[in-house]
Order: structure tokens, then sequence, then C-alpha cells
């Protein structure tokens, strides 16, 4: 919801905008986009781990665009293993990108994202690194005895059989003990022990808050692992992560097997956050007001379990040039909640953003009606002049697809 009273130019700007649903401004053609696009990565994050053949959801921003973006190259240790093209056939000055890679080949893997103009010019390639592990876990090999300390078993062995005496096995000594059966893998879950199916991609973190940034990995959607314990509110569940543990928000898993043993767990302590203290003589000008306007779909038809992206018009309705932040995305039914992140640019005061696409998957409540809520800067790391329009939402009603 726009804020409801602005006073002077202000408002003329809000019903100017309004009008066009904010999908541009007489800014956006006044303003020239030159010189090569830039590349944000948002997912996946920086040494993110995954298991080997599990969807690696990447996703990057291209700001400084415009309508000659010819093409957008995914490459994995720099073989191109996506060509986008025809990207961004609405000219907008930023859009998003979004594209799956299965985790192949064990070891450290580097993704890049570059942008291409029809001139052949292009940004420069933006990397983030990740490690790929095997999803099998490899045996103990047991250690064997020289084949020159078996030369008197091994008669002594033939001499019982010719007797038809019955083979004794002979004594170790003490100091060279028998080798002994490789334990069980500690990963492996036993069948009464409840495990978690992650419905979305989702952060891995070191306790049960997202105030335990930054996370320690993540899991892709349809991922399982075995669930250890909740927290005192049940919001969030501790689960084995690889050879360690970590922190899930439980609406974005479903819970499989008994969980009414689980331990109760209420994690490390919550980090303590000190603030930068600002020096008392300054006072930067900052005349910021960013608004979240209009918001489609694609395809607008929204089904239980098909992904659908999410476009959102951002605007500046302040005096100076707002940085880039964040975007939470949230489609509630009946207590059940999906969730979801993206980027916005940098945005010249009086310009108007369309951000997007930004994928989404709900698989509950189909046949309910749904909230889908956008909710700008969520943690308010931009100093606005009204922080009460950042946040706007529509309703629909989730069909049936193939839930």
């Amino acid at each position: 919801m726009f804020k409801r009273a602005l006073s002077g130019w202000s408002l003329v700007l809000l019903l100017a905008l309004s009008a066009c649903n904010l999908d541009m401004t007489p800014n956006n053609a006044s303003l020239p986009i030159t010189g090569a696009p830039v590349v944000q990565m948002v997912s996946p994050l920086p040494n993110a781990a995954y298991l080997e053949g599990v969807p690696v959801n990447i996703q990057a921003l291209i700001t400084n665009a415009g309508a000659d973006i010819d093409r957008v190259d995914i490459a994995v240790d720099d073989v191109v293993v996506a060509s986008l093209t025809s990207p961004n056939e609405a000219g907008a000055p930023s859009f998003s990108v979004a594209e799956t890679w299965p985790a192949a080949g064990v070891g450290t893997h580097v993704i890049s994202v570059t942008a291409v103009r029809g001139d052949g010019s292009g940004s420069d390639p933006e990397s983030v690194t990740i490690s790929v592990v095997s999803q099998i876990t490899e045996p103990q090999t047991q250690s064997t005895q020289p084949d020159d300390d078996n030369d008197d078993d091994e008669s002594a062995n033939d001499n019982n059989q010719a007797n038809g005496a019955q083979i004794q096995p002979t004594a170790r000594p003490t100091d060279r003990p028998e080798p002994t059966e490789p334990p069980a893998p500690t990963s492996t879950a036993t069948p009464d022990k409840p495990m978690a199916t992650f419905t979305t991609g989702v952060n891995v973190r070191r306790g049960p808050d997202t105030i335990f940034d930054p996370p320690i990995g993540s899991y892709a959607a349809n991922d399982t692992a075995e669930v250890l314990a909740v927290n005192p509110e049940r919001t969030w569940y501790k689960v084995r992560y690889y050879n360690s543990e970590g922190w899930v928000f439980a609406s974005l898993m479903t819970v499989s097997g008994d969980t009414s043993n689980l331990p109760v767990d209420a994690g490390p302590p919550r980090p303590t956050l000190t603030p930068t203290p600002i020096p008392a003589t300054a006072t930067p000008e900052i005349n910021v007001n960013i608004v979240a306007g209009n918001i489609t779909t694609n395809p607008s038809d929204r089904e239980c379990g098909r992904t659908f992206n999410i476009f959102v018009d951002v605007a500046n309705f302040g005096q100076t040039r707002s940085p880039g932040g964040s975007i939470s995305i949230e489609d509630s039914s009946k207590g059940l909640v999906t969730r979801t992140v993206g980027v916005f640019p940098e945005i010249d005061p009086g310009q108007t953003v369309n951000v997007g696409p930004i994928p989404l998957t709900v698989d509950t409540n189909w046949g309910e009606e749904h909230t889908l809520a956008v909710i700008l800067d969520p943690n308010n790391q931009i100093p606005e002049t009204n922080e009460g329009d950042n946040r706007n939402e529509i309703k629909y009603t989730l069909a049936r697809g193939t839930c």
C-alpha cells in the first residue's frame, strides 16, 4: 500500500506513477544507459555445499541493462552450460535471470554469469565458488598382514586338512590385533527417525534464527535430511548437515516419522549485533523513499507445485539516489508460509524499475486463498523518509495443479 498522505510534488509524482502502475516514468526515458552491463550474483551463496546430482539454483541480477542485451551466458568452470538469448525483451534497465545446473563432479566449482550486448561488448563475469560432495560414503579398508607372515599359518592349515582335523583359528599376537569390520556411516538415519524433505531451496544456519548470518550452507528443493531436534517454539528444526548439523526454518520443510521424542534444543547463544557508532557531527543528507508497486506473476494462473516468476515495480519517491537492497517474498495461507528472496538495484530519484523474475513454488493449501506479499528492504538497512510503504500484496486462489 502506498502512503495516503504526501505533500507538494510528492503527491503529484505518486499520482503520475500510479496512473501507469509504476511501469515507467519520464525519468526513465530521459536517462540513457551507457557503459557495460553489471551482473550481481544472488544465488548460490559463496562456499555453499551441494550433494552430487542435486540441482543448483543459479540467479543473477543484471543492471545498467537496456534493450540491446543479446544474451546472458552461464558458465561452470569456464564452460558455458546455458546461454539465455533475448533475456530482456522489455528493455528494462534491470532484470533477473534464473537457471539450474545439476551439481556434477565432486570437488570445487566456479559458477560465473556474463551479460553480452548485441555489439559483442559485455559485463565483467561475476563468479561464485561452490563445492560438490559425494552422496556415497566410502567404506573403510581393512588392513591385511604381509603374505610372508602367513606362510606358517598356511602350512599348518595344509597339515590339518590332510589329517582330517577341523582347522582352528590361531591367536594373533597382542601387538597385531585382528582387523574389525568398518563402522556403519554415522550419517545414515534409522527408519524410525524423523526425516525432513525441503519444499524449496533453504539456507542452513548455526542457530534457530536468521540473525545467525551468514548461512553455513544450503539444501536444494526435494533434498532430505535427518531431523535431530526442535527449538522450544517449534519454528526451527536442527538437521543433519553432512558430517555436522545446522538449523532450518520449519515452514520450508515437511517432516515424516515420529517427532514425539525429538529433543528440545534452544540452540547456541544469539550473536550480539553491535551497531557502528556514528559521530555526532555526521549528518548525512539522505532523502530516499523506496515504494513497492505493481506485482505481477508469470504465468498468471498460479498452480500448486508449479514454479511461477514474480515481477514487482520498485520506485524511489525520494530526492536522492537509493542504494540497492533485498526483497523478501512471503506467500501465506492458513498459517503456512512459503518464502523466497530477491534484490533490487540502485534507483535514481523519481525512477521506477521492474524487478524480476523471482521464482517461487507453492505446494500448500490448493483451492484456498493465498496472500502474496512483497517487502522491500525487510531488515531496514536503507534509511528512508517513510518506512511505511515498503510492502505491497496481492490475493489469489491457488489452483490444484500437480498437487
